[in-house]
C-alpha cells in the first residue's frame, strides 16, 4: 500500500517493484483461482525458486515449488530445472492449476 511505499522511500530506496498487489486487480487477466491463491497466502508462504540457474523468482508454495526446490537441492541442471518449469506459470496464471503450476507473488501476499 502507500504507506508501504513511502517507508521504503523514508528508507533511502529509490523506488519499490510492485506486482503482487496489481495481480489482484479486477483489471488483471489472470484465473480467479490464481488471484485466489495471492489473497489467501501469508506472508511467510512464498519460496525462492531457481536460485541455482542465477535466474531467481519468489512463488508461493505448492506441489511444484516443493518439487523444483527438491530437484534444485540434489544437483539438478540448468537444463533440467528448465525443462521441469517449462509451462509452470501459464498452467497457474491462464488454466488455473495452482498447485501444479507456478504462483509467482511477492512476500507481499499476506498483505494483499
Amino acid at each position: 500500500d502507500g504507506r508501504g511505499f513511502m517507508a521504503a522511500l523514508a528508507l533511502g530506496a529509490q523506488g519499490v517493484q510492485m506486482g503482487t498487489r496489481f495481480i489482484c486487480a479486477e483489471e488483471c487477466n489472470v484465473h480467479p483461482a490464481y488471484q485466489q491463491r495471492v489473497i489467501k497466502a501469508k506472508d511467510r508462504d512464498t519460496v525462492i525458486c531457481g536460485q541455482s540457474t542465477g535466474h531467481p523468482v519468489r512463488a508461493i508454495r505448492n506441489q511444484f515449488t516443493r518439487e523444483y526446490l527438491k530437484s534444485e537441492k540434489m544437483g539438478a541442471g540448468q537444463e533440467e530445472l528448465e525443462r521441469l518449469g517449462q509451462g509452470r506459470y501459464p498452467a497457474a496464471a491462464v488454466e488455473g492449476r495452482i498447485d501444479e503450476g507456478s504462483v509467482l507473488a511477492g512476500q507481499i501476499c499476506g498483505l494483499v
